[in-house]
């Protein structure tokens, strides 16, 4: 999309409050766009309201948003898409994370809430919003297309498993493959509906600090060397940005990280050995 693309048009986020969610909002408000800010009830959003405004965004509005209470999704949904009429861009980036797994003695509750947030609530949010996806951009041959944006925040872990992460891993996996069907099914439809998927290492952001044990993990990772320093959100946010304006449609960040996918296409037992040795360094940590 040319930079001129966005000025004035509509761009919709979960978990707007974020690490991640407010940086990318930092990142396209200056290009002039109306933003909507969906969190959690209770979640301060008016600081970063009042920064988006005075970094160029058009207009900027809050909503409290849970993605598990489907009445509240439909409700605010229908009130954005009506007033606005098109959601240009709709960025589903609402997630939380555990060491959740089988093997641990994660329980089915825990399993349960992980994937009413990371996959229902998206599952949710897209049916709300259908029938608001994109603005007209008619052409001869095709009449009745529409043009816009789903943007999804996956992660690296959505293209390999984690040990001792197997639902979070799930539920990214989730994402990545919902992406990739309904990008197909927008393209059978000749919609110019572009589905970006973004994929980000471990990043430095709150979501680390969320458990002991998530605490743990993060720093067992790091003490693997350089090249597992966490990545910083102002690169993902970066990333985010780039993958719009080029329409790439599923990015790494950082992009070598897609070498971790392809080493478990090509050699599962090197990609598992390597995870397996970042997990055992954590129990160590521990032990000591």
């Amino acid at each position: 999309m040319k930079k001129k693309w966005y000025k004035g048009k509509v761009y919709v986020i979960t978990g707007a409050s974020g690490d991640i969610g407010s940086e990318v909002c930092r990142k396209f408000a200056p290009l002039g766009m109306r933003i909507y800010l969906l969190d959690l009830p209770g979640t301060p959003l008016d600081k970063l309201k009042e920064e988006l405004e005075d970094l160029g965004a058009e207009y900027v509005e809050t909503h409290e948003f849970d993605v598990t209470n489907r009445d509240q999704i439909e409700s605010v949904i229908k009130k954005i898409g009506e007033k606005e009429q098109h959601l240009d861009i709709l960025h589903n980036n609402a997630g939380i994370g555990t060491t959740c797994s089988i093997t641990n003695g994660g329980t089915f509750e825990e399993y349960r809430k992980l994937m009413s947030i990371n996959v229902d609530g998206m599952w949710l949010v897209l049916q709300a919003a259908l029938p608001f996806i994109g603005r007209p951009a008619p052409t001869k041959k095709y009449p009745n297309r529409k043009e816009g944006q789903l943007i999804f925040t996956s992660s690296s872990a959505g293209k390999t498993g984690i040990p001792n992460m197997a639902a979070y891993s799930m539920s990214k996996y989730a994402i990545v493959g919902l992406a990739n069907s309904i990008r197909l099914e927008f393209k059978m439809q000749n919609q110019n509906i572009q589905v970006i998927t973004i994929c980000p290492a471990p990043t430095k952001t709150k979501f680390w600090d969320s458990t002991r044990e998530m605490k743990e993990w993060g720093e067992s990772y790091q003490k693997r060397g350089i090249l597992y320093k966490f990545v910083d959100v102002k690169e993902v946010a970066k990333t985010v940005l780039n993958a719009s304006r080029k329409y790439k449609r599923e990015v790494f960040v950082p992009r070598w990280w897609w070498l971790l996918g392809w080493l478990q296409l090509t050699s599962i037992k090197a990609a598992g050995n390597l995870l397996i040795r970042i997990e055992k360094s954590k129990i160590k940590i521990q032990q000591d």
